[in-house]
């Protein structure tokens, strides 16, 4: 059953070391400026993403859904992006397509003021049948004002009862991109250069590159039986490789993938990405309570501001014009690109 599995997903997530062996973030260093620009009390962490304002440059990134304990995630975390003015999105909602009864899982986001709300369906089930019909659900259910369409492939072909069809996925999503505002978004691996032209020219309205550095989901499914997963494990592009090699597509980009602490989102800023998107790092505090999310997530905003205060930027704009250093296997694969 999908519930099960989405609490099998939770429990392997907390309890068991499912880290990319390698954090790439480790590999960008960010430049000292001796005089900061302003009063690190001046910084201003305020932006506009998709159309919608936020208090700092961060969405709590997909997780979870389809399970009563996904519920009690899914609202802390709500609680935590309304009193904090950033963004959220939902995990995959497949499971309450497919079964109502789990809608209120996903729903329970509508209950709070969440400046930016994300929905999710995975691309397998597009490649499977899935439409307009599903779109709106997904939609409608979480009042979304963006679908994030997940590409987890690898994922599904390291998993026991993964769904690996394509079939012609491509004409499948220009058709939707024309029709409803979808951002692709990978789940670990990154966006390739390929897919990252593709979904530009399909009318996407954003890119989440979740590369390799932070939550291995073929390491995930090797917990739950996919014995492939150990070799796949540290299989994909990492997280700030992927930032640097799209940001000249001009299409807004969310930098994700083992994203860890303020200092890991500011070198994501200064790479190219627009806003940060932050998951298994929250993932503790959400089972705890809204106000263990609400200061985590403070935590990681005020490191935020210290590095921008550092670098010399005043505001997360400027971070695009930030001097950093790469080092490293990020430059091995940078030096091959």
């Amino acid at each position: 059953m999908i519930e099960n599995r989405k609490l099998e997903h939770i429990k392997i997530c907390i309890e068991k070391d499912v880290a990319s062996h390698y954090n790439y973030w480790d590999d960008v260093i960010l430049k000292h400026e001796t005089i900061p620009a302003v009063d690190l009390d001046d910084i201003s962490l305020e932006v506009e993403f998709l159309g919608k304002k936020l208090n700092a440059p961060i969405i709590v990134d997909a997780m979870t859904g389809g399970h009563r304990i996904a519920r009690k995630i899914n609202e802390s975390i709500a609680r935590a992006c309304e009193a904090l003015g950033i963004g959220m999105a939902v995990g995959s909602q497949r499971a309450a397509i497919e079964k109502r009864e789990l809608e209120d899982t996903y729903a329970v986001i509508k209950n709070y003021d969440v400046p930016l709300r994300l929905g999710n369906i995975g691309a397998p089930q597009l490649a499977l049948g899935y439409g307009e019909e599903e779109i709106r659900r997904a939609m409608e259910m979480v009042d979304a004002h963006a679908l994030e369409i997940h590409f987890n492939y690898l994922q599904e072909a390291i998993q026991p009862e993964g769904d690996t069809k394509v079939g012609n996925l491509r004409e499948i999503l220009k058709e939707l991109a024309h029709k409803f505002p979808l951002i692709a978004k990978e789940t670990g691996a990154g966006i390739s250069r390929k897919a990252g032209e593709f979904f530009k020219d399909a009318g996407f309205k954003a890119i989440d590159v979740s590369g390799v550095s932070g939550t291995s989901f073929a390491a995930v499914e090797y917990y739950r039986g996919g014995k492939a997963g150990e070799i796949f494990w540290d299989w994909g592009l990492p997280s700030p490789y992927v930032l640097i090699i799209l940001k000249d597509l001009d299409i807004p980009l969310i930098g994700s993938g083992g994203i860890r602490n303020g200092l890991d989102a500011a070198k994501a800023l200064a790479l190219g990405a627009r806003v940060v998107g932050i998951a298994r790092e929250v993932l503790p505090a959400a089972l705890n309570s809204a106000e263990a999310v609400i200061k985590r997530l403070e935590e990681i905003i005020r490191e935020l501001k210290i590095a921008i205060f550092l670098t010399g930027a005043r505001n997360v704009e400027e971070m695009r014009d930030t001097s950093y250093v790469i080092r490293g296997e990020l430059q091995q694969w940078l030096k091959q690109c």
